[in-house]
C-alpha cells in the first residue's frame, strides 16, 4: 500500500512539471520534422518500417538526457530539497521507497518516450503533410518499435540512472550515466567488432540500437523489408535484450543492497578510501565567569572599486576552476579517451588498415573535431561543457547557498564572468590533454618529430576558440532559462542544431552559433587561405558572445523574484554605461563583421543551398535535356596556354579544341557547356557560327553553323577562361588554385562539349520529387540503343603550356618538352603522343622530381619533398606493373608516365592517361612487406597503372550496365596479379582477405550480377573477387589471354563499345564446360555461398597415415532483386584443405577440388601428416558472407 502511495505521488509530480511536457513537446517536434526532411530510397514508402524504427531509435539518442532529469528527480529529490531526514524517518521500507520511486520514473519515461511513434505517426496522418502514396496503416509497427525497441531501453536507461543517482544522492550524476549509455557501449561494440571481425558483437552489445539495428542488422534489408519487415525477437537481437534488461536488474539489485536511510556523505568522493581518525574522548572544559572587557570595533573603511572586483573575478575564476577539476567526471572521461587514443593508436593512424606514420598533420585531423561532429569521440567535449555549465550556473542554489551568495557586495558581472573563465580554464586543460595524447600517440607509434607550433595553433588557438564560445552560448542558455533541468535540454537542443543544421533547413553558417567555413592543415598547402574566413567568422561570434556576456549579466538572477517579469525589471536598472558601451561595440562588431561576411558569402560569391543545386539540376535538366540525344563533333585534340597565379588564387587559360564530325550525318550547330564559377569569355570558330542562345546561369551555349559540318570534316574552336576565387564562401568549398597546391580538372574550369548527363539528378526520389521521368542509374546492359553510346565521348590529345609562380613547378599530362622562366614565372611546356581520352588535371606546387626510365619511357615523380616515404616503392611497383601488363595486354601506348602528390587528405590514387595522382595520406604509408604483411600502396600504384590499359584511352565500354566492370574490375584484377608476382601468396591472401571484409560487414545481398553491375561495391570488390577465383579454377594465364583478346579487338576497331557481354563471351570460350556454372554464378547470376566445416577429426591409420575426416555443410542461394532467396542444387567444384598445426595457408598438407552437393556431407581425405586445421573453401574463393567457419582448428 505505502509502495503504491510513493508511486503515484511521484508520478503525478512528475507528470506536473513543466519540463516533463516540454520533453514531449521536443520528442514530438523532433520526430515529426526528421520524417519530413528524410528521403527513401527506390521502392521504398514514405511510411515504411526502416524509417520508424530508424527514427525511434535516433529519438532516444536525444531522450536519453530527458529520462535522467526524470529519474535522478525521483532517486535524489528529497536529498536535493533537504527534507530527506523526514522521510528517511518515516515508517516506510527501504523496498517499497525504492520501488515506488523507480517504477514511477520508469512509468513517466515510457509515456515520455510514447512521443516518438506518436510524432511519426503523426507526420504521416496530420492535414496538411504531403508525403505521396503511404502504406496502409499498420499499428503493429509502431507497437513493434515501442514494446521491443523503446520500451526495454526505456527500462535499462531508467534504472541506470536511477542507480547513479540513488547511490550519489545528487540528481547530475543520472545525466553521467546517460553519457556512459550512450558513448562507451557502442564505441566498444564497434571496437571490438572491427578487431575481431564479429559484426554479430555491436547487435549484441549495443543497448540503444543506433550501431547495433540501424547500423547492423536494418542495413541487410531489402526494399520490400524496409516497406513492411518487423524487427523480431530473435537471434542477436534477443541475447541483446536478455543482456540488457539481466544488467539492469543487477544494477537494481545493487542500489537496493546499497542504498540506506542515512545522511548522505557531503565529503568528496575520494574521501570514503582515506582512513578515518579515531574519535577523540569527550572533555569537560571548565566553565569560568568573569568579567568581560569592552571590545572596541575599529572603523575600516570598505572599497570596493576596481581592484577588488578583479580580486573577486580571480576568485570566482578559481573556484569555478576548482569545482569542477574536483569533480571526477571531466578528467576521467577525457583523460580515458585521450589514454585510449594514444594506447590504441595504432588501429586509428590507418588508411585501409594500413598504417600511417603519425606526423603531427595527421594526429591533429584526429584530434581537432569541430564542435558539432557526433561520430567523434571528442564529442564528450561539448557534452561536458553543456553539463558543467550547468552546474556552475546553479552551485550555490543547489549547496543551498543562493541567499547567502546573492547578498554578498560581488557584482553580477563578476560572478557570470567567473564562471566563464573558470569553464575556459577547464576547456583549456582538457586541450592540453588531447595534446599530451597526440605527442604520446606519435611516441608510441615510433615518431619522434613533434610540430608542437602545429599543436599550439590547432588545439589552443583555432579549437580552443570554438569550445570558449560553446561554453558561453551553453552557460547564457542556463541563466536565461533559469531552470536548471530545462536549460539542459535547451542546451543540448542548441547542440543538435549545431551539429544538424541542414535538417533544421538551416545551412548558412552566419546563422550557426560558432560556425564557418571551416579550416584545414596539410603538409603542401599548410592553412592555405582558410584562416582568413575562420578568424572573420570567430570575430562575428564573438561579437555576438559580447551580446550574449551582456544578456547574461543582465538577466542573471538574484534574490527570491525570479519570474522572468521581475528579472527583465531588473535588467533594465542593470544598465550602466560600461554595459550599454559594451553593447554598442558588440552591436557594431555585428553589422561590420556580418555585412563583410555577407558580402563575401552572398555577394561576391553565390549563396546556395544543398536544395538549390538539386533544384539547378532539375531545371537544367528540363531545359536543355531534349539536347541529350542531338549528335555533336567529338574532341580529337586539346591545345591550352594555362596561366596560374596561386597567390592570388587566379588562372586565366586560353584554348583551341579540335571537333571531328566522327557520325554518319551532318551536324548543324555545336552546344558547348560551361562550368559554374569559371567565367567563358570569348570564343570563336573557324567557320561562320549565329549565337542561338546564351545561358549563364545554367553554362549552356548553342552555335548554329552556317554551313553545316560534314562526315569527317573538323573545326576548331577557340576561348578563354578566367577563374579567379573572389572574397569567400559561407561553408568549405574544394580548392582550385592556391599556393602549393593547385589542383584542376577539366570539368572543373574547361568547357565542355555537348549535353552533360553528370549534371543531371540520379536519386530517384528526388527526380520524382522535381517531376523528372524516372530513369535508372545506368541504362540496361540490354537496351541496344543505349550501347551505341560511349562511356566518354571524347579521346583527345593534348599540349598545353602553364605558367606558374617563379617556387612551383606546373605539371600536365605529356612529355615535358621545354621549361623556362620568363618575367619572374616559370613555363612549362607538356605534349602527348597519343589520345588521353577525355579527362586530366593540371597541378602546380613546389615539388621535388624524381626521374627515371623505363625502357623508352619517361618517369617522372612530383611529390613533396618531406614526402619521400614511398617514392622507391612507387616506382617498383610502376616498373614491375610495366612489365607484366606489356607482356601479358600488349605495349603501353605512351613515350611518358606522370606519378605526382596532389594536396590533401586523400589516401589513395587515381589515374588519368599517362599520369597517377597520389593524395599526401598515401605518401605517409607505412606498410608492412615482409612475407606476412600486406603492401597495399605497392597494389594501389600496380592497379592505377592498369587504368593505362583498362579504361581511359584504351578501353572506352559502352553507356551502360557493367562499364565499371570493364573499367574497375579488370585493373582490381590486374594489380593482384602484380601483387602476387613481387610477393607471393601471402600478400595477395591479405588483399583477398580485405575485399571479402566488405562482406563481412553488415549489407543487404541485393545487387545486380556483375553483369549488369551499377555500383562501385561490385566494381572494386565483387569483380575482383570473381576474376580471382575464376583463374585459380581455370589458370590465370586463360583469364589473361581473353582479357587480351578483348582488348585487341578493342583497340584494332573490330570492338567500338564493348560491354560485359564481351567479356563474359571471352571467357566463355576458355572456361571448360565442367564449368560453365561457375561462370554463370560468377557473372550472370547473383550468387552466394554458405559453407561451414562443423566436424574435423583426425586418426591415425595402421601404416602411419592420418586419416581426416570433415563434416561440411554447403549452400549455393541466388538472391533477386526483391531479396528472395532461392536454393541452387549444388555439384560443385569446392576446394578442400588441411594443414598442419603452426603452417599458414600457403603451405597446404592437402589441397585438392572435391565435387561438393548441397546439404551435410563427409569427407575423408588421407594426409602423411597428421594436420592441425582444415576445411572447405580455404582460400576464400566463393562469395561467402561468413568466412570464419569455413576452416576448423583441430581440438587437441
Amino acid at each position: 500500500m505505502i509502495r503504491w502511495k510513493i508511486f503515484r505521488f511521484e508520478f503525478v509530480y512528475q507528470l506536473g512539471r513543466i519540463s516533463t511536457w516540454l520533453c514531449v513537446a521536443v520528442l514530438l517536434a523532433l520526430t515529426f520534422g526528421m520524417s519530413q526532411v528524410v528521403t527513401p530510397g527506390d521502392g521504398v514508402y514514405p511510411n515504411n518500417t526502416f524509417l520508424i524504427t530508424a527514427l525511434t531509435a535516433i529519438g532516444i539518442l536525444l531522450w536519453l538526457l530527458m529520462g535522467a532529469s526524470i529519474a535522478g528527480k525521483a532517486a535524489a529529490r528529497d536529498v536535493q530539497e533537504r527534507i530527506h531526514h523526514l522521510i528517511y524517518t518515516t515508517p516506510v521500507s527501504k523496498r517499497d521507497y525504492l520501488c515506488g520511486k523507480f517504477l514511477a520514473a520508469f512509468a513517466v519515461n515510457a509515456l515520455l518516450i510514447l512521443s516518438l511513434p506518436v510524432g511519426i505517426l503523426l507526420s504521416f496522418y496530420l492535414p496538411g503533410t504531403e508525403h505521396g502514396e503511404l502504406l496502409p496503416f499498420r499499428p503493429s509497427v509502431y507497437l513493434n518499435v515501442y514494446f521491443l525497441i523503446a520500451l526495454p531501453t526505456v527500462f535499462v536507461t531508467t534504472a541506470l540512472q536511477f542507480t547513479f543517482a540513488a547511490l550519489s544522492r545528487k540528481v547530475m550524476t543520472s545525466y553521467l550515466a546517460s553519457l556512459l549509455l550512450a558513448i562507451f557501449p557502442q564505441l566498444i561494440a564497434m571496437s571490438a567488432a572491427k578487431l575481431l571481425g564479429n559484426w554479430d558483437l555491436v547487435e549484441l552489445l549495443d543497448p540503444i540500437g543506433v550501431a547495433g539495428l540501424i547500423g547492423s542488422e536494418m542495413q541487410t534489408w531489402t526494399a520490400p523489408d524496409k516497406n513492411t519487415r518487423l524487427i523480431a525477437l530473435e537471434g542477436m537481437f534477443l541475447l541483446n535484450r536478455i543482456l540488457w534488461l539481466g544488467a539492469a536488474t543487477g544494477v537494481l539489485w545493487l542500489t537496493f543492497r546499497r542504498f540506506s536511510f542515512t545522511n548522505p556523505v557531503t565529503n568528496s568522493w575520494w574521501s570514503r578510501f582515506e582512513k578515518r581518525p579515531k574519535p577523540q574522548a569527550e572533555t569537560f572544559a571548565e566553565v569560568v565567569v568573569s568579567g568581560a572587557d569592552t571590545i572596541t570595533v575599529p572603523h575600516v573603511q570598505r572599497s570596493f572599486g576596481f581592484a577588488t572586483q578583479l580580486w573577486q573575478l580571480l576568485t570566482m575564476t578559481r573556484a569555478s576552476f576548482g569545482m569542477v577539476a574536483r569533480n571526477p567526471v571531466g578528467f576521467t572521461l577525457v583523460g580515458a579517451i585521450a589514454l585510449a587514443s594514444a594506447v590504441f593508436g595504432f588501429s586509428i593512424m590507418t588508411e585501409n588498415g594500413i598504417p600511417l606514420l603519425p606526423t603531427t598533420q595527421q594526429v591533429i585531423g584526429y584530434l581537432a573535431a569541430p564542435v558539432g561532429n557526433v561520430s567523434s569521440p571528442w564529442v564528450v567535449i561539448p557534452l561536458l561543457i553543456m553539463y558543467f555549465a550547468g552546474e556552475l550556473v546553479w552551485r550555490e542554489r543547489d549547496a543551498g547557498l543562493g541567499d547567502v551568495a546573492d547578498a554578498a557586495p560581488v557584482p553580477d558581472w563578476v560572478l557570470f564572468t567567473g564562471k566563464f573563465m573558470g569553464l575556459g580554464l577547464i576547456i583549456l586543460v582538457w586541450l592540453v590533454l588531447l595534446m599530451a595524447c597526440g605527442i604520446g600517440m606519435q611516441l608510441i607509434l615510433g615518431y619522434d618529430t613533434f610540430e608542437m607550433d602545429l599543436y599550439l595553433k590547432t588545439l589552443l588557438g583555432l579549437q580552443l576558440v570554438d569550445y570558449v564560445l560553446f561554453a558561453l552560448l551553453a552557460l547564457v542558455a542556463h541563466v536565461v532559462v533559469n531552470q536548471k533541468h530545462i536549460g539542459y535540454l535547451v542546451a543540448l537542443l542548441v547542440f543538435s542544431f549545431i551539429a544538424f543544421p541542414s535538417k533544421f533547413g538551416v545551412e548558412h553558417s552566419m546563422l550557426i552559433f560558432g560556425a564557418d567555413p571551416g579550416w584545414w592543415y596539410t603538409d603542401m598547402r599548410g592553412f592555405g587561405p582558410t584562416l582568413g574566413p575562420w578568424l572573420w567568422f570567430k570575430l562575428y561570434w564573438t561579437a555576438w558572445a559580447l551580446l550574449l556576456i551582456v544578456g547574461g549579466r543582465l538577466l542573471w538572477v538574484r534574490g527570491k523574484e525570479q519570474n522572468l517579469k521581475h528579472r527583465l525589471r531588473l535588467a533594465q536598472r542593470r544598465i550602466t554605461r560600461p554595459t550599454a558601451w559594451v553593447t554598442m561595440i558588440g552591436t557594431g562588431l555585428v553589422f561590420t563583421t556580418g555585412s563583410f561576411i555577407f558580402y563575401n558569402t552572398n555577394v561576391l560569391n553565390e549563396y546556395t543551398r544543398d536544395a538549390d543545386i538539386i533544384e539547378w539540376k532539375a531545371e537544367y535538366e528540363r531545359r536543355y535535356g531534349q539536347y541529350r540525344n542531338v549528335t555533336q563533333p567529338q574532341l580529337t585534340a586539346t591545345k591550352l596556354q594555362v596561366e596560374l597565379y596561386p597567390d592570388q588564387q587566379e588562372v586565366k587559360i586560353r584554348g583551341a579544341y579540335t571537333l571531328v564530325n566522327r557520325s554518319t550525318v551532318a551536324i548543324d550547330s555545336i552546344h558547348l557547356g560551361s562550368e559554374p564559377g569559371a567565367e567563358l569569355g570569348e570564343v570563336s570558330f573557324i567557320r561562320p557560327v549565329a549565337e542561338v542562345l546564351i545561358d549563364r546561369k545554367f553554362g549552356y551555349r548553342i552555335y548554329a553553323l552556317k554551313e553545316p559540318l560534314l562526315p569527317g570534316d573538323s573545326l576548331q574552336v577557340d576561348f578563354v577562361v578566367h577563374y579567379k576565387q573572389v572574397g569567400f564562401r559561407h561553408s568549405a568549398t574544394k580548392p582550385l588554385v592556391v599556393e602549393n597546391g593547385t589542383f584542376f580538372t577539366n570539368y572543373d574550369l574547361l568547357p565542355a562539349i555537348g549535353y552533360q548527363r553528370y549534371r543531371e539528378i540520379n536519386d530517384a526520389y528526388n527526380r520524382k520529387k522535381h517531376q523528372l521521368a524516372a530513369r535508372p542509374a545506368l541504362p540496361s546492359l540490354y537496351d541496344l540503343d543505349a550501347r551505341k553510346k560511349p562511356f566518354s565521348t571524347d579521346q583527345t590529345t593534348f599540349e598545353a603550356i602553364v605558367g606558374t609562380a617563379m617556387n612551383e613547378i606546373a605539371v600536365a599530362p605529356g612529355v615535358l618538352h621545354k621549361a623556362w622562366a620568363n618575367d619572374g614565372r616559370r613555363y612549362f611546356h607538356y605534349k602527348t603522343n597519343a589520345p588521353i581520352g577525355s579527362e586530366y588535371a593540371i597541378l602546380s606546387a613546389n615539388y621535388k622530381v624524381t626521374e627515371c626510365k623505363w625502357n623508352d619511357v619517361a618517369i617522372r615523380v612530383y611529390s613533396h619533398p618531406d614526402h619521400n616515404q614511398n617514392i622507391e616503392r612507387m616506382l617498383r611497383s610502376v616498373k614491375a606493373s610495366l612489365d607484366y601488363y606489356t607482356e601479358q595486354f600488349g605495349p603501353y601506348p605512351f613515350e611518358f608516365f606522370t606519378l605526382v602528390e596532389s594536396a590533401g587528405p586523400g589516401g589513395g590514387a587515381s589515374a588519368d592517361a599517362g599520369i597517377v595522382y597520389f593524395g599526401e595520406q598515401y605518401a605517409l604509408l607505412n606498410p608492412d612487406d615482409s612475407p606476412g604483411g600486406f603492401d597495399l600502396p605497392y597494389y594501389i600504384m600496380a592497379h592505377e597503372m592498369a587504368h593505362q590499359w583498362w579504361g581511359l584511352a584504351r578501353l572506352t565500354p559502352a553507356y551502360v550496365e557493367g562499364a565499371g566492370v570493364l573499367i574497375e574490375s579488370l585493373s582490381v584484377y590486374a594489380g593482384m596479379q602484380v601483387l602476387e608476382k613481387k610477393y607471393g601468396d601471402s600478400h595477395l591472401r591479405q588483399y583477398v582477405n580485405y575485399l571479402h571484409s566488405s562482406y563481412a560487414m553488415p549489407r543487404s545481398l541485393v545487387s545486380a550480377s556483375l553483369l549488369q553491375a551499377n555500383e562501385e561495391f561490385l566494381y572494386y570488390k565483387k569483380g575482383g573477387l570473381a576474376l580471382y577465383a575464376l583463374s585459380k579454377y581455370i589458370g590465370k594465364d586463360k583469364v589473361n589471354g581473353a582479357l587480351r583478346s578483348l582488348l585487341q579487338r578493342c583497340t584494332s576497331g573490330e570492338l567500338l563499345l564493348p560491354t560485359t557481354l564481351d567479356l563474359y563471351e571471352e571467357l566463355y570460350q576458355v572456361t571448360p564446360d565442367s564449368l560453365d556454372y561457375l561462370l554463370t554464378d560468377l557473372f550472370k547470376e547473383n550468387t552466394y555461398w554458405r559453407l561451414k566445416t562443423e566436424q574435423f577429426e583426425v586418426e591415425e591409420t595402421k601404416a602411419g597415415n592420418w586419416l581426416v575426416t570433415l563434416k561440411v555443410q554447403a549452400q549455393k542461394v541466388v538472391v533477386d532483386s526483391a531479396g528472395n532467396e532461392q536454393d541452387i542444387p549444388m555439384n560443385d567444384w569446392l576446394e578442400v584443405g588441411l594443414y598442419e598445426e603452426g603452417k599458414g595457408l600457403n603451405e597446404p598438407l592437402y589441397l585438392r577440388m572435391h565435387r561438393i552437393r548441397s546439404g551435410e556431407q563427409f569427407i575423408k581425405v588421407t594426409v602423411p601428416r597428421k594436420p592441425g586445421s582444415g576445411g572447405i573453401d580455404p582460400n576464400k574463393l566463393m562469395i561467402d558472407v561468413r568466412l570464419e567457419d569455413n576452416v576448423m582448428q583441430r581440438d587437441g
